[in-house]
């Protein structure tokens, strides 16, 4: 998650065009670690994989990852490999504009994308089980909290960094500047409260692109089972490479062994 850098900002007006900072490079193959690795096409745009962990007996349930607004998921995809070394097959996939899938990202789009993955696995319980677990990183945990009342189905969330508006991040960060990025009816205060799915919020207390206040305002307004986790000094992403670590990835593992 870059948006809130001013680096970004190559004018004095904040657009939606500055929420988004794909590109096209492989940072990482799972396959290249061992890791069977399916690509699949979704909708004929939504380029996905699908990852299977190296063990005989897979664990019933599937991480779905969502990832943040930089790069694309060949980069991201390193931060969930610990859920693989535990047996969960992980489906991630690239918003439109993202890596190989095609089109343009944009705050509506992102969504859309999303439930395209999610909709895919309704049609495929076969494939990916019935038990699906979402994961979501900072645009991707604000992705994931838009999405979840259209798919009561999810057995939980799990939403890391996550902002809950691209408007209001700017707005609180910038002031000073004029923001156009769209905000009506594209809030994860919205819909937070329209889903019972189990909730696992975690957020480190010195991230400096999304403030920590984010996850705390939609844990406040979350329905059904929640719980938040701040880790003290630990920066924007970066949990999983923390003094934390450990604690970070029990608290992910127990949450999907709790509700899945």
């Amino acid at each position: 998650m870059n948006a809130a850098h001013p680096l970004y900002l190559p004018a004095m007006i904040i657009t939606e065009e500055n929420c988004f900072y794909p590109d096209q490079t492989v940072y990482f193959d799972p396959a290249s670690h061992g890791y069977e690795k399916e690509v699949l096409w979704i909708d004929g745009k939504i380029n996905c994989w699908f990852i299977r962990p190296n063990t005989n007996q897979p664990k019933p349930s599937t991480i779905v990852h969502l990832h943040g607004n930089a790069e694309n998921m060949t980069s991201h995809i390193t931060g969930a490999l610990f859920l693989l070394e535990r047996g969960y097959p992980l489906l991630c996939f690239d918003y439109c504009g993202y890596g190989q899938s095609n089109g343009m990202p944009t705050l509506a789009g992102i969504q859309d994308d999303a439930r395209a993955v999610f909709n895919h696995i309704l049609d495929n319980p076969e494939k990916y089980t019935e038990n699906i677990i979402g994961f979501g990183q900072s645009m991707g945990a604000y992705t994931l909290a838009r999405v979840l009342p259209d798919f009561p189905w999810i057995k939980g969330a799990i939403l890391e960094a996550g902002l809950y508006s691209f408007y209001d991040l700017f707005a609180q960060a910038y002031p000073q500047i004029e923001c156009r990025v769209p905000n009506e009816g594209l809030s994860a205060l919205d819909t937070l409260p329209s889903t019972l799915a189990p909730k696992l919020f975690i957020h480190g207390t010195s991230d400096t692109v999304v403030p920590y206040s984010h996850s705390i305002r939609m844990h406040d307004v979350s329905t059904g089972p929640k719980e938040l986790i701040l880790l003290e000094g630990v920066g924007h992403m970066e949990p999983v490479v923390s003094l934390h670590a450990q604690r970070y990835k029990n608290a992910i593992l127990s949450f999907i062994e709790q509700f899945s």
